[in-house]
């Protein structure tokens, strides 16, 4: 029941009252890892994302290349999803694990279209953030593989300044973006 008051919330909210009360929700928990997933065949997905548009004097393709766009969004989430899951199933207390995905497609600048890549806040206690830094990587890289034929980029790091982390993940979201697209998941329990 509370959780479908605060969906009906956000759905009549303004984004940025959304914003703030998922910002809110952030901080509430203990969101320890910062982990930014770029579905791009490489080491550097701005690199990556050059060569497959084409940006580049390098004729070079890397062999089965692939970078996810703005159109491959559900197959985005779903990944995404799965992912959350999987470390719900290992690093969750009570089978919880609070986690919030946002997926980003414009940069910075947000003129310039870019490689569909997710950042996501997960509250994996401290004294399991190496093995859960290991199990990102092996998840996206078994997943990469699977799917695309090459490992998937993840990059999964401590998150020293929580607030700073969710902040810069909800840069993007505004009255263009669709709150409901924002991935939470394992908040509807009472924070630690």
């Amino acid at each position: 029941m509370v959780r479908k008051i605060f969906e009906d919330h956000l759905a009549k909210a303004g984004t940025g009252i959304a914003k703030e009360l998922i910002l809110g929700e952030v901080q509430k928990h203990d969101m320890t890892q910062f982990v930014t997933i770029s579905f791009v065949a490489s080491n550097d997905p701005e690199a990556a994302y050059r060569r497959l548009s084409g940006k580049t004097k390098e004729g070079t393709m890397p062999v089965k290349a692939f970078a996810l766009s703005e159109r491959d969004r559900p197959t985005g989430d779903r990944l995404v999803r799965a992912y959350f899951s999987a470390m719900r199933r290992k690093f969750g207390s009570d089978r919880k694990l609070p986690a919030l995905g946002v997926c980003e497609t414009i940069k910075k600048n947000g003129i310039d279209d870019t490689f569909l890549h997710y950042h996501c806040l997960l509250a994996v206690p401290c004294v399991k953030e190496s093995l859960f830094q290991e199990a990102s990587q092996d998840f996206w890289a078994k997943i990469g593989k699977r799917h695309f034929g090459a490992p998937i980029v993840c990059k999964a790091e401590r998150a020293n300044s929580k607030e700073a982390v969710a902040r810069y993940a909800l840069k993007n979201v505004d009255d263009h973006y669709p709150i409901d697209s924002i991935i939470m998941v394992g908040f509807d329990r009472a924070p630690s």
